[in-house]
């Protein structure tokens, strides 16, 4: 009796890793500050536009803004992301403050500001 080819073979496997590895270059790890340690893989381009537009209209000294505030922000800043922006401005938001680069003050309401 004849053995059924394997469904991926070792040539199938090896072709497809290329692809994985541009997929693997367009994407970034982005950090979150409610579970250190962890990664997750965003799409880079997006990530940049998003990052640079948050940090944009973000102010460096007090009383910082309020997270209404950052969203009404990143619609205007990013009208082509859509209902998309404030997820995006969230995923920012969370790994720009696990990197250190925006603090929270702590009062209530929470409000935002940059550091460097």
């Amino acid at each position: 009796m004849a053995k059924k080819p394997a469904a991926k073979t070792a040539k199938a496997i090896a072709k497809k890793k290329p692809a994985a590895k541009a997929a693997a270059s367009k994407t970034i790890l982005t950090l979150n500050v409610n579970a250190p340690g962890k990664t997750y893989p965003r799409d880079a381009v997006k990530y940049a536009a998003a990052r640079k537009a948050f940090l944009g209209f973000l102010p460096k000294t007090g009383p910082g803004m309020t997270q209404t505030e950052m969203f009404e922000g990143m619609r205007k800043a990013l009208p082509e992301f859509g209902s998309t922006s404030g997820w995006w401005m969230k995923t920012v938001q969370l790994d720009a403050e696990a990197r250190g680069d925006v603090i929270r003050d702590g009062g209530k309401p929470l409000r935002w500001k940059r550091v460097k």
